[in-house]
């Protein structure tokens, strides 16, 4: 059985086993910092280790996070497809528009952006990205938090580097702007895996009851997300 130990923003998992007696602390090839111990090593020795290692986590992490970005940059030119939603639509490059205020927009099934800000392009995604992440999470955590019976305080979309989400110790949930890009179904299973962190923080086995409640599926769609996250960027 594994269990969650927070320190600072590190969500770090632990897995202890009677058979092991050394320790040994990773970070998967998905982002996952896991720690193996021995099955009675205490909590604070685990957490000491944790912090000695803590820049080497944040370097290490640093990495993991550049490579998922440079993994396939985008081009703004017509014809270069962007994800929303599950689906690839294509942009257009098109003239100025003087009195249109938004130089990027999303009609017709096509991304248009205007040609003088081709050089903005990944700042101006991300930007819609973040405005409709905001406004379509905000109305499905609504939705799904009925399901769990607990109601974040507030939610927010950033760049959260490798992670989808996070649930802060203010019931906050955090989502990573890159999850709209996702397919309606995903984002679904990742807000409620978050909303199931309202109740147990920790990733023991209540929450895995819980989550296993909420969305009986989920490790479909967590062993989706490991095969398939990474090319959902810009």
């Amino acid at each position: 059985m594994s269990e969650c130990l927070l320190i600072d923003d590190l969500e770090i998992e632990v897995r202890r086993s009677d058979k092991r007696q050394n320790v040994d602390l990773v970070v998967d090839r998905h982002g996952q910092i896991v720690i193996s111990v021995p099955a009675q090593l205490s909590d604070e020795e685990i957490s000491k280790v944790c912090n000695q290692k803590k820049i080497w986590l944040y370097q290490t992490l640093e990495k993991k996070n550049e490579s998922i970005h440079l993994a396939e940059p985008k081009k703004y030119v017509t014809g270069e497809g962007f994800f929303y939603l599950g689906r690839k639509y294509r942009l257009k490059l098109i003239y100025n528009e003087p009195n249109k205020s938004e130089p990027l927009k999303f009609r017709d099934g096509r991304f248009l952006l205007n040609n003088g800000k081709a050089k903005q392009g990944h700042e101006l995604f991300v930007k819609w990205y973040s405005k409709r992440g905001q406004q379509w999470l905000e109305k499905k955590v609504l939705q799904l938090s009925t399901r769990v019976a607990k109601k974040p305080n507030s939610i927010q979309v950033r760049d959260l580097g490798y992670r989808w989400g996070s649930c802060t110790k203010q019931n906050q949930l955090l989502f990573h702007w890159r999850t709209i890009l996702l397919p309606p179904e995903r984002i679904e299973y990742l807000i409620l895996h978050e909303l199931v962190h309202l109740i147990e923080h920790s990733h023991n086995q209540r929450f895995y009851d819980r989550l296993a409640w909420a969305c009986p599926e989920y490790k479909q769609h967590e062993n989706w997300l490991r095969l398939h996250g990474d090319k959902y960027i810009l």
